[in-house]
């Protein structure tokens, strides 16, 4: 399914015109046009939206329930978005034929389903529904020594010798990448 023009113009917005861009947004913003098949040729005007938009949370539920249509069995590992979540791309682990699937959702309910032949070996599955939200995770963080304006969210649980449940890891200006434990709620700094 080809995305919309509103979350095309969107990613067009945040990787052409914002001139403070930083390199690693950038490669996020051509991953999601790459992912959702979006093509801009032109600029795209704003368009008139429904006020009933998707939270995080309710992406990650969607992409969860697109994927299983799509190759049953699979297990999520990770979702990503940017601030004002208009999109997010997740990943799951899929099956025998279809090691890794990606899957993005826009706000509006869009998905697309990406089936890949090479497996996603980066992160623990990590079982749905989230135990918290965004919004949450968020409020934790501006409540912490450690907040400031972010740039890209990730919640996943990361593959390594120490074992964490779902973290939102929040890349945040000035500081790096800190994270939110979504059981404790305990919020430190990665390094």
């Amino acid at each position: 399914m080809i995305c919309s023009k509103t979350f095309c113009g969107t990613i067009y917005r945040i990787i052409i015109k914002n001139k403070t861009i930083k390199m690693k947004n950038l490669l996020m913003g051509i991953t999601l046009l790459v992912l959702t098949g979006c093509v801009v040729s032109e600029p795209i005007k704003d368009t008139c939206c429904s006020t009933d938009k998707l939270t995080f949370t309710e992406m990650v539920n969607l992409s969860k329930k697109t994927v299983l249509k799509e190759v049953p069995g699979s297990n999520f590992y990770i979702a990503t978005a940017l601030p004002g979540v208009k999109a997010i791309g997740t990943v799951y682990r899929g099956n025998e034929s279809y090691p890794s699937v990606a899957v993005t959702v826009t706000d509006d309910g869009k998905t697309k389903v990406i089936k890949q032949s090479e497996p996603w070996m980066e992160c623990v599955v990590i079982r749905l529904p989230l135990k918290m939200t965004l919004g949450e995770a968020e409020t934790k963080l501006m409540d912490s020594k450690y907040s400031g304006k972010w740039s890209e969210v990730v919640v996943r649980s990361p593959l390594g010798p120490v074992s964490y449940p779902a973290l939102y890891i929040f890349t945040v200006e000035n500081t790096g990448w800190v994270a939110v434990n979504t059981i404790s709620g305990e919020v430190s700094q990665l390094t």
